[in-house]
């Protein structure tokens, strides 16, 4: 059976074959979650409704959408489109002869949004095999692991989950609901604090409507510059002397960054820095790991903590987090991070939920009983994938 592996996330969506298996083209298609809707009925900027109107009138009645907002399904027709896209213009599926899909389904999906995902793919893709799996279950599987805290810094929000025996434990898991995305907007805050405006400044992805890419500049000048400090004295203090860097935006402006980086740092392990109310990374973490189970689990899930996502290429995050949970730790318990095995791609942390689903699609799929067949939808309903995919 031909298997495609599906993650879906607010920013990006990856799919791509789950055998051969790992090289370094994995996933083979990474997109924006978003797509243009145009509402016919929208008036026009003549007046008129959709059917009519020149080119400003019908820029005036579109919109961009993402569907999935901090985790959470917002908009399923939006979806389905995005979806449709990657399995049959970028995968190469032809209608009537599809094949099996492993989806990375967000993390704390709801029971209904499972089925109705379970159902999309049997009734509208027409899949002839169907799984599917917690991210940061997926994530832990692409590192040979079952158990574990997986830490995922994403685009608008970062899930701390832990995961005991390859089941994902959702009663103890933390949601901030921020990311890099936010981190681009506190960055154009701070540059305009200086009499310095970037192009995207107000955007993003967010709000649910504005392309990811009017945002662009200003979030790929973030992702350019944040760096976190070894200790929070230090960022306190200013930090090691920073020299001023130049950067020339695409649109050809040249802007001197200082100290913005180290703020973007301090406030990707303070969402308090972003004005919310919250508990701080390291914080979050340890109550996550923490807040229930035995002795020896939350020593498993203390000792074995996954960073990952797109923020866990931060240079120095990785080191200030372990050094801030073990000092929240009792002495029994020693803090540490998961590292990447020699066999896997480069990109594995970034494309963690991904990796890990193409490993877990070689073995489910290879078995009988491993996945959802059609008999078995069409026995059960979509409810079958919560007896099946547990």
């Amino acid at each position: 059976m031909d298997v495609v592996v599906v993650d879906l996330g607010s920013r990006f969506l990856r799919a791509g074959k789950a055998d051969p298996f790992p090289n370094e083209r994995e996933p083979w298609v990474v997109t924006a979650s978003e797509a243009v809707v145009r509402d016919h009925n929208a008036p026009q900027a003549n007046g008129t409704n959709g059917s009519s109107g020149g080119s400003e009138g019908a820029a005036a009645a579109e919109r961009v959408v993402h569907p999935l907002q901090q985790g959470v399904i917002t908009d399923w027709d939006v979806l389905e489109a995005c979806l449709d896209h990657v399995l049959y213009e970028r995968m190469g599926w032809q209608r009537g002869s599809e094949g099996g899909v492993l989806l990375a389904e967000p993390n704390l999906v709801s029971r209904d949004e499972r089925e109705r995902l379970c159902q999309l793919m049997f009734e509208v893709f027409n899949v002839t095999g169907y799984y599917a799996a917690d991210q940061a279950v997926l994530s832990l599987y692409a590192l040979g692991r079952l158990s574990g805290t997986v830490v995922d810094v994403g685009y608008d929000k970062i899930d701390i989950m832990p995961v005991l025996d390859g089941l994902a434990q959702p009663s103890t898991a933390q949601r901030l609901p921020y990311g890099m995305h936010h981190l681009a907007r506190h960055l154009g805050s701070l540059l305009a604090a200086r009499g310095i405006d970037v192009p995207g400044g107000g955007s993003g992805g967010s709000g649910g409507s504005g392309s990811f890419a009017a945002g662009a500049p200003l979030e790929d000048l973030a992702r350019s510059i944040v760096r976190v400090a070894g200790t929070a004295e230090e960022a306190a203090a200013g930090g090691p002397p920073v020299e001023p860097a130049t950067h020339t935006l695409p649109d050809g402006q040249t802007i001197t960054i200082e100290r913005e980086g180290l703020e973007l740092g301090e406030a990707l392990m303070d969402g308090g820095q972003l004005g919310l109310d919250l508990p701080r990374l390291p914080q979050a973490v340890y109550t996550a790991a923490t807040a229930q189970g035995d002795k020896d689990t939350r020593k498993a899930w203390v000792e074995g903590l996954m960073l990952c996502g797109g923020g866990s290429s931060v240079p120095g995050v990785g080191a200030r987090l372990l050094r801030e949970v073990r000092a929240l730790c009792p002495a029994a318990l020693s803090p540490g991070l998961c590292g990447i095995p020699e066999y896997m791609p480069e990109g594995t942390l970034r494309h963690a939920a991904w990796m890990g689903g193409a490993v877990l699609a070689r073995v489910s799929f290879s078995q009988s009983g491993g996945f959802l067949t059609k008999g078995d939808y069409e026995e059960q309903g979509p409810a079958a994938v919560l007896r099946k995919c547990v």
